[in-house]
Order: structure tokens, then sequence, then C-alpha cells
């Protein structure tokens, strides 16, 4: 495929998520491998309530030339409204994002390409997932609760500000991450986008460490925010500021006018700003180290987009700019590309009904042919 300019850049899944008992299965943390064949990535093993242990080995992600699905896993999940995450070993945690259910909910863990497993049973609805070496964290409205990925007992709660959904256009009022030896806790409120730092290490409350009109996780621990002057800031792991160049905050009447900070992917950070009708938008690209404008260019459409250790991955909608061989004419399907640090997409491939990007180990989550659960297949 020719390589195209991309078409828009307006979202990352959180990719871009409380709960009481281990149920049946919980990834572990890091653990001694056998070496592995160079490229490959080391094996994580996953233990179940029975006697037996499955041991698998991600495939080896490359950082050029066309895209690959493997096999599809199944998860037993028929919620289209997921809140999903990625260990550091590839473990993916998925559970159905319904936050305001008191029911028990179910966190499936997908250990390499192992069958999914129950990692956790939670007694009421998830907002958002997120996972380091060691623990599983879940959040709901009111607060964050850590797992222990090799015992699947509780072993913090952190209570989290309210979290209001009146006037909310969906459920996605909180995303979260595990990055830097940290957790990173954004919760959004009418116009208002707050970032909160918690260690795991500590039953401290979290600490709130960004707030403005929009804001983004970026890597090793560190946040993207647009100060109450409209600059864009980043903050590190450490707590230094860096600030950089002023975003366009004036709105047009139509939803327009305003840059809003959406991801940061592959040592850049994307900001978009909507044009307020059709699909119209403006996108530029930031150095996430000097917050140096990179390129702007026009766009429309709105994109998943994750870092990965095959570079940054974009997922877009089957109407949009991107391109890539559909299954037939009467199924457009979802495409997957590379994405380069100037907005060029690369090296399309198909991914079906995906709706879910997620890295590092890129992997996709899509329903299944018959729309009756999810699956989960790995990318490299």
């Amino acid at each position: 495929m020719t390589d195209r300019v991309l078409a828009g850049l307006l979202g990352l899944l959180v990719v871009s998520t409380t709960g009481l008992l281990l149920a049946a299965c919980s990834s572990p943390g890091p653990q001694s491998a056998p070496a592995t064949a160079p490229g490959a990535r080391a094996t994580t093993t996953t233990t179940t309530a029975g006697p037996a242990t499955t041991t698998t080995t991600l495939p080896a992600a490359a950082t050029t030339g066309p895209l690959q699905l493997g096999g599809a896993i199944d998860v037993p999940l028929a919620a289209v409204q997921v809140a999903a995450a990625e260990g550091p070993d590839g473990a993916v945690f998925v559970a159905a994002q319904n936050p305001g259910s008191a029911q028990t909910s179910v966190v499936w863990v997908v250990d390499g390409n192992g069958p999914a497993a129950v990692a956790e049973h939670v007694d009421n609805g998830v907002a958002a997932l997120a996972a380091d070496a060691n623990n599983l964290y879940v959040a709901s409205y009111s607060g964050v609760t850590a797992f222990s990925r090799s015992t699947g007992n509780r072993d913090a709660h952190w209570a989290l500000p309210p979290v209001h959904t009146a006037n909310s256009s969906n459920d996605d009022l909180v995303s979260m991450t595990a990055s830097g030896g940290r957790v990173l806790v954004s919760i959004t409120q009418q116009a208002i986008q707050r970032i909160y730092r918690i260690n795991p290490a500590s039953k401290a409350a979290p600490h709130l460490v960004a707030q403005g009109a929009s804001a983004t996780f970026g890597p090793n621990g560190s946040v993207f925010y647009e100060r109450s002057d409209d600059h864009l800031v980043k903050v590190s792991d450490a707590g230094v500021s860096t600030v950089g160049p002023l975003l366009a905050n004036a709105p047009n009447g139509l939803g327009g006018g305003v840059q809003f900070i959406d991801v940061a992917a592959g040592g850049v950070l994307w900001v978009s700003e909507p044009a307020g009708q059709g699909e119209d938008a403006q996108f530029s690209e930031y150095d996430e180290t000097t917050l140096h404008l990179i390129k702007s260019f026009g766009g429309s459409a709105t994109e998943q987009i994750v870092d990965s250790v095959a570079g940054a991955l974009v997922l877009s909608a089957s109407d949009s700019a991107v391109t890539c061989a559909q299954p037939s004419p009467t199924a457009p399907a979802e495409c997957l590309s590379r994405l380069s640090g100037t907005g060029v997409v690369s090296d399309a491939i198909s991914v079906g009904s995906a709706f879910v990007l997620l890295g590092p180990d890129p992997a996709v989550i899509a329903e299944n042919a018959t729309l009756t659960a999810l699956e989960l297949q790995r990318v490299s």
C-alpha cells in the first residue's frame, strides 16, 4: 500500500479501568524464563485453579514490514463497551465497562496465546483497568483496587474523588495506566480533566498532578496537559515541568477552535483541533521531550493510537481515509497501520470488527463472527 497522510488522530482507548475475590486465574509477576531466540518475547506463565500450568511465548513484533494477525483467542464477553489493559509481560485483562453497575463483574486475562481465564470477580462495575508486573488495578467511580497478580489477593484500595455522571455523554469518565512504578488515573468532569498519581507501595491518597481542559498519559509516568493559561505542559514522574507552546482556545460556537491533547505515542504528542462541523479537523504533532511543534496537517475521522514494541500503531475506522484490503465489499473492516512521527501511515491490514487496540505488545479486541462474544488477536 502506498503511504498516506493520516486522516485523523483523536483518542487513545485507555487505550486506551474494584473487587474482592480471586476466582480461577491470575497472571503472575516477573519470573525466570529460559533463553529465547533472538527477537522472541519472554515466556509468561499463568497459574490456574487446576493442576495444569500454561506457558506461552508472545510473537516477536517486527518494527518494519507488513503487520500480521495471530489466531483468534475467545474471550467470553458479549459487551462491546469494555475496559482493557495490557501488562508489561503482554498479559491482557478485559472486563465489561459498566461503572454504574452494582452487580459482580468478571475480569478476564489472556496470557500470551493461552486461553482466556478468570482473573478476578469484582463486586461492582468496572470503569478502567491497568496492570504492572505485580498488580492488576481495577477502577470504579469510587476508587482503585490493587490485586496481586501472583496470589489474586486484594492488596490495597485508594478512594477517588467523586465522579459525577450527570450530563455525561458516555462512560469514559475514568481512564488509568500503570507506568514508571506509579498508577495514573484520569477523571473527566464537565470541561476539566484531572490526573491523579498513586504510589502502589503507599496507602497515601491519590495525588493531583495535573488539571486542564485536556490531558493524557505520557511515557514512564509522565503527564501532558493544557494549563489554565492554555500552554502545553509536560510533568515528569519526578514532578519536573516543561512548558511548551500556547494551544488554541478560541471556541467558534460550533464545537471547534479549541485544541485537545489526545495521546502520546512513538515519541510524539498528538493534538487535535476539530473544525466544529462534520469531521474536519486540524492536527498537530509535538516532540514528547522538547514540546516543539513537528508538523500540522488537516484531516478527519477518529482513530485509536498506541505505543508498542513495533512502534506507534493506529486503528482506523473503515470509512476513514486509511484503506486496507477488505474481506468482502459487504463486510468493511477496520484497518491497523503503522504510524510515523510525521503522521504517515503504512503497512495497513484489515482487522475485521476490531474496536480496541492495545500495547506495548500489540493486540486487538474484536467481536467474533457471530457477534456473541469477543476475541483477542496478537499482532506481529
